[in-house]
């Protein structure tokens, strides 16, 4: 993310959450929320525990959207799991099962990663291949007359691709070495992990 986006997406970021500051705390338009718990429940307390955890679930979803920050995902969905089990009746019936599939459809969509550099960092983080714009370095330690050595390959970038299909993304990565060998890697993300293969 290039410095103007980062501005742009904290001055975004700091607006959104000083209006839910606002709105949830601040507002008397939440007034007939803790009305409809007391109510119900007969503790204001429980009203400001929705309260935070509406605060939770909203902004660290959009804070991840903003900043690709993973964890914050997961901060999002164990409150609006919090919120389901509070807010819900648990009957189970046609609308209780969608409520369900609607919540893991629509967290699990977010966690697909959606830019172009994903696949390659995966690739970059969990295989001995280090992957940049136009090549790939593999670091390898091999024994030669007894001693250990670091061993650097170079493979250039022959082929590249990323496609986003909301709930699930596919990369794929064709290298070639110095002899002309190819290698090629395919995966497949699925709620934010990678599922890797390599062919030769």
């Amino acid at each position: 993310m290039d410095k103007g986006s980062l501005i742009i997406s904290f001055i975004g970021m700091a607006v959104i959450i000083l209006y839910s500051i606002f709105y949830l705390f601040i507002s008397k338009k939440t007034v007939g929320l803790e009305q409809e718990v007391k109510e119900e429940i007969e503790a204001r307390s429980i009203a400001n525990v929705i309260r935070y955890l509406i605060f939770l679930a909203f902004n660290s979803f959009l804070a991840n959207m903003f900043f690709d920050i993973g964890w914050l995902l997961w901060i999002s969905f164990f409150s609006a799991v919090a919120l389901w089990i509070l807010l819900v009746k648990h009957k189970f019936n046609i609308s209780y099962l969608i409520s369900v599939i609607l919540i893991l459809l629509i967290y699990l969509g977010a966690s697909v990663p959606k830019h172009q550099q994903s696949f390659l960092n995966h690739i970059s983080d969990h295989t001995e291949y280090k992957c940049f714009s136009i090549e790939c370095v593999k670091v390898s330690q091999v024994v030669i007359e007894d001693k250990l050595k670091t061993e650097i390959e170079t493979y250039s970038i022959q082929g590249y691709s990323f496609d986003w299909y909301l709930l699930f993304a596919k990369g794929a990565l064709l290298i070639k070495d110095e002899q002309g060998n190819m290698e090629e890697f395919r995966g497949v993300n699925i709620g934010g992990l990678w599922l890797l293969e390599k062919q030769l």
